[in-house]
């Protein structure tokens, strides 16, 4: 065997090193993602379901409605420049909601995660606050506030949309197929 016979082999070996190399760091990487996210997602649901979170639900699923007809919290709600939380436990969610959607978007967690664990709190929470942003941004003009919240619910919908058509879920009374619309 010659001295350019051993360099071509050496050669082909270190190439197939450095390929290994480059496939095991691209294999760490990805598990580093993956625990990163699984590390947010768990802080998420934990936030999800802490007691001060719940709570704020509550007032906006059971409260907000009511709210609305009040000339003073719509005052408020217009003035974005103090938020009280303890007046206005609706802007906990608020700010949840914004912080998840922007989150999942900038896919910094896995949103099929997050939909399958609060769909129904993220749809059913937005659909109560939508008329809050709406005078928000008509008061600050801008069209962007709340915009993660509502990247949230648009695809935690049109998940919740596919997976109950994926798994063929009817509405038990009428025997059709499963929209989210159906949600009480």
């Amino acid at each position: 065997m010659n001295w350019e016979a051993l360099a071509a082999i050496g050669s082909i070996l270190s190439a197939v090193v450095i390929a290994v190399s480059a496939v095991n760091a691209l294999h760490q990487v990805n598990q580093l993602r993956r625990a990163a996210q699984l590390d947010g997602s768990m802080r998420i649901f934990a936030e999800f379901i802490s007691q001060e979170f719940i709570t704020a639900r509550n007032f906006v699923l059971s409260q907000i409605p009511q709210k609305l007809q009040d000339p003073a919290f719509v005052d408020e709600l217009r003035s974005y420049r103090y938020v009280d939380l303890e007046q206005h436990p609706e802007y906990r969610v608020l700010y949840f909601l914004q912080l998840v959607g922007t989150l999942v978007e900038q896919q910094l967690v896995d949103g099929p995660g997050v939909f399958q664990f609060a769909q129904y709190s993220i749809i059913k929470s937005w659909e109560a606050l939508e008329p809050i942003v709406r005078i928000q941004r008509e008061s600050t003009n801008n069209p962007f506030m709340w915009r993660g919240a509502d990247f949230l619910y648009e695809n935690a919908k049109a998940w919740l949309e596919r997976k109950g058509q994926q798994q063929g879920f009817t509405d038990a009374a009428t025997g059709k197929p499963f929209k989210v619309d159906q949600l009480r």
